[in-house]
């Protein structure tokens, strides 16, 4: 399947409906898009905490640094903002050179897209709905998926929704509740997370790598249990394989660089649907769709679809 990343990040305003309905527009399998929680509580769109300076203006003018986080807004707060340009020069901007200028584009709430859901695609069109944690704070994942539940239960698009996330607490929550929801257990690269990898003497002490590597040889809370450490395995790559199975999890949202023949004939055998994130040339496109992926999220949907 090809699924847009954030709707087509290279393409369009991130997280916005502007942005699905050109994805949609495009022909593709899905849309992959982030999910937070605002301060009333209502479940809006959007990838990082607080609000993109780079990409996010008031009145006219882009924001200044340090910006609002999104859960200190209310859904209607929230809506005072556009996030449909890139502020000329950055860093940011640089990054995504061919994406398109939508002004008024805003952030959108989870029912917004689910109406378009329904109005635009058919029964097999795919959401990938990211659950956005810093991952830090288990009481923070607990109320993001116990607001997902809630809304999954009165939504009549959640048989297209397809629950993912680098917090495995959210998932196994929503899992506990709905357990025939589709899902996914995205890991970050397994050279980020494996304690042993010789990049390990590159990370700076106290820099996030470090962290991270830390978390993960002390069984990392994010994982919700579903330790690593616990498994078999020739490799880190293989013990985390195994941690999924061994948690019930039937599908894996692989750093792409990890779906090697080695790790893609494992998650076979372990009976594990692989789709691989952040895939954005066609060598690598082609290669993974050739190694079977069920997926592939890209920033670049229009070159997924003429690889």
């Amino acid at each position: 399947m090809n699924i847009a990343h954030r709707g087509g990040a290279d393409l369009w305003p991130e997280n916005t409906l502007e942005g699905f309905e050109r994805a949609i527009a495009l022909g593709v399998d899905g849309i992959e898009f982030d999910l937070q929680l605002s301060a009333d509580g209502q479940l809006v769109i959007h990838h990082d905490g607080r609000l993109k300076a780079e990409a996010t203006r008031q009145n006219g003018a882009f924001l200044e640094k340090p910006t609002p986080r999104i859960d200190t807004l209310t859904f209607a707060e929230l809506q005072n903002y556009d996030v449909g340009s890139l502020q000329a020069g950055s860093a940011y901007a640089a990054r995504h050179p061919d994406r398109a200028h939508m002004d008024g584009a805003q952030i959108p709430s989870l029912a917004a897209f689910d109406k378009l859901l329904a109005e635009r695609t058919d029964s097999d069109f795919r959401a990938y709905v990211e659950l956005k944690t810093d991952m830090r704070d288990a009481a923070q994942a607990e109320n993001l998926a116990d607001a997902y539940i809630d809304h999954l239960a009165v939504s009549s698009m959640a048989a297209r929704h397809i629950v993912i996330s680098f917090d495995w607490r959210c998932i196994n929550r929503v899992r506990a509740a709905m357990p025939d929801m589709a899902h996914a257990h995205t890991t970050m690269g397994f050279a980020e997370t494996d304690p042993d990898h010789e990049s390990a003497a590159q990370d700076k002490p106290g820099s996030m790598a470090a962290l991270i590597r830390a978390a993960s040889k002390n069984g990392a809370p994010w994982w919700g249990g579903m330790d690593w450490r616990d498994m078999e395995g020739k490799s880190h790559g293989a013990r985390v394989l195994r941690a999924i199975k061994a948690g019930g999890g039937t599908g894996w949202f692989a750093d792409w660089r990890d779906i090697t023949e080695e790790n893609m004939a494992l998650a076979t055998d372990l009976g594990l649907t692989v789709s691989a994130w952040t895939v954005n040339r066609p060598t690598d496109m082609r290669r993974l769709a050739n190694m079977g992926v069920a997926a592939i999220i890209t920033d670049r949907p229009d070159l997924m679809k003429n690889p």
